[in-house]
């Protein structure tokens, strides 16, 4: 029993000397560069690809998926 509490005890005491304590502070502000209309374009176009890939495919082969051998 108390070799069980030491241990807890002991490991707590490293956690708290050896843990990175983090603090942040976030400052939003507007962009420093503006980008394009034509760049905002592209990189929302991207996106959206992106995210349509896998549920595209798997609407394309679905009967693949469904046929049992």
């Amino acid at each position: 029993m108390f070799a069980v509490r030491k241990l807890f005890t002991a490991n707590a005491q490293v956690l708290k000397n050896v843990a990175q304590t983090r603090n942040m502070s976030v400052i939003a502000t507007p962009a420093r560069n503006k980008i394009t209309k034509g760049e905002m374009f592209a990189l929302i176009s991207a996106m959206v690809v992106g995210w349509s890939i896998v549920p595209c495919w798997v609407l394309v082969n679905i009967k693949n998926y469904r046929h049992k051998e």
